[in-house]
C-alpha cells in the first residue's frame, strides 16, 4: 500500500477528528481509512492514535509522525511548486496561527478577496498564543504582536496602530473621568492577562515623550481579547487596546476614549515564517497580501465587517 497515501489519511483523520469524516473527505471508505492507519502503525512499530467511540488523540509518537508528515507534505508541494514553473497559481494548505483578535478584524474581513484571488489555497487557521520549535515546525506563517524576543524566522511588520484606553457611557456615567493614568487606580480596570507568563499586561501611556507604564490593580482579567472587548461594552470597566478593533465602537458611541493626550503606539504587529519557506508560493501570496493591505509604515484601520442574517 502506498506509504505516501497513508500519510495522507492519517494527517486527515488528525484533522477532521474522526475516521468517518475523514473517509468522507477522501471519498473512502471508513474500513480502508482503518486499514491505512494499522498499516503505517504496523511499520512503523508505534501506535499513533488512541482511539475511542467518542474521539481520536495523537499518541507522543503520533504528534511526532503528524509533525514529520505535515514537513514532508509541504516540500513536496514545494518541489511540485517549483517545477511547475512561475505561471502556476498558488496552491496548497496553509496553516496561520495568529491571535484570535488580530484574525477577526483583519484577516477575517479580507478572506472573500483573498479566496477569490487564491482559490487554491486552503486556510488553516489557529491560535496558541506562543512561540515555539512545535508551533515553528507546525505551521507556515506566524501572526504574533510584539515583543518577540530571539526567533530565527523572518519577520515582515505590519502596519502601526495606537493603544487606546477607552470605557463605555453607562460605566462613566457613575464613575469621575479620570484625568491622569493615576487615577486609574481607583476605577474598575479590565486588564489583558498573558497565557504564557500568567501575568497581566501593564497598562502604558505617553505624552509629551514621557511614559508612564502602571501595573494595575483589575476587577477582571482576560486573556481574549474578544471578551475584553466585550467586558468594556457592557459597562464592566475600563480597557486598553489597539485601535483598529476599537475604532468601530469609538464611531458609534459605544465607547469612549479617556485620557486622550496618553496615547502610545501600540508594538508591532509582525508576520512570521521559516527560514526556506519563502519559495513557497501560498506562502508568498498570503504575506504579500497582507501587505498589500496593512503596509508597514502607516496607520492599521480594520476592513468593514459584514453580517448576513
Amino acid at each position: 500500500m502506498d506509504k505516501l497515501r497513508s500519510m495522507e489519511v492519517f494527517m486527515a483523520v488528525v484533522d477532521h477528528g474522526s475516521l468517518s469524516t475523514a473517509a468522507a473527505a477522501l471519498s473512502l471508505s471508513p474500513s480502508m481509512v482503518s486499514t491505512h492507519l494499522s498499516n503505517l502503525e504496523r511499520d512503523l512499530g508505534v501506535r499513533l492514535l488512541n482511539r475511542t467511540t467518542r474521539r481520536i488523540n495523537l499518541t507522543d509518537e503520533g504528534t511526532i509522525f503528524y509533525a514529520h508528515c505535515q514537513h514532508l507534505h509541504e516540500e513536496i508541494a514545494n518541489v511540485e511548486s517549483v517545477l511547475a514553473g512561475s505561471h502556476m497559481r498558488p496552491r496548497g494548505r496553509l496553516r496561520v496561527d495568529i491571535p484570535s483578535i488580530l484574525g477577526q478584524y483583519l484577516v477575517v474581513p479580507l478572506l472573500h478577496e483573498f479566496r477569490s484571488r487564491y482559490p487554491d489555497i486552503q486556510l488553516d487557521f489557529s491560535d496558541s498564543e506562543q512561540i515555539s520549535d512545535t508551533v515553528e515546525s507546525q505551521h507556515d506563517v506566524i501572526v504574533r504582536l510584539g515583543p518577540l524576543g530571539d526567533s530565527s524566522m523572518i519577520a515582515r511588520p505590519l502596519g502601526y496602530t495606537p493603544l487606546l484606553t477607552v470605557a463605555s457611557p453607562r460605566y462613566l456615567e457613575t464613575h469621575p473621568l479620570p484625568q491622569v493614568p493615576e487615577e486609574l487606580r481607583e476605577h474598575d480596570c479590565i486588564s489583558y492577562r498573558d497565557t504564557r507568563t500568567g501575568r497581566m499586561h501593564p497598562w502604558i501611556f505617553e505624552r509629551h515623550g514621557q511614559r508612564k507604564t502602571l501595573q494595575l490593580s483589575s476587577c477582571l482579567s482576560i486573556t481574549q481579547g474578544c471578551i475584553q472587548i466585550e467586558a468594556a461594552l457592557n459597562g464592566l470597566g475600563i480597557m486598553q487596546g489597539m485601535g483598529f478593533y476599537l475604532d468601530e465602537h469609538l464611531r458609534n458611541g459605544a465607547l469612549r476614549q479617556i485620557l486622550p493626550d496618553w496615547t502610545i503606539l501600540a508594538p508591532d504587529i509582525e508576520m512570521l515564517y521559516p527560514r526556506g519557506r519563502r519559495e513557497s508560493r501560498k506562502v508568498h501570496a498570503f504575506v504579500d497580501f497582507m501587505l498589500e493591505h496593512y503596509p508597514s509604515g502607516t496607520e492599521i484601520k480594520a476592513p468593514s465587517r459584514a453580517y448576513f442574517g
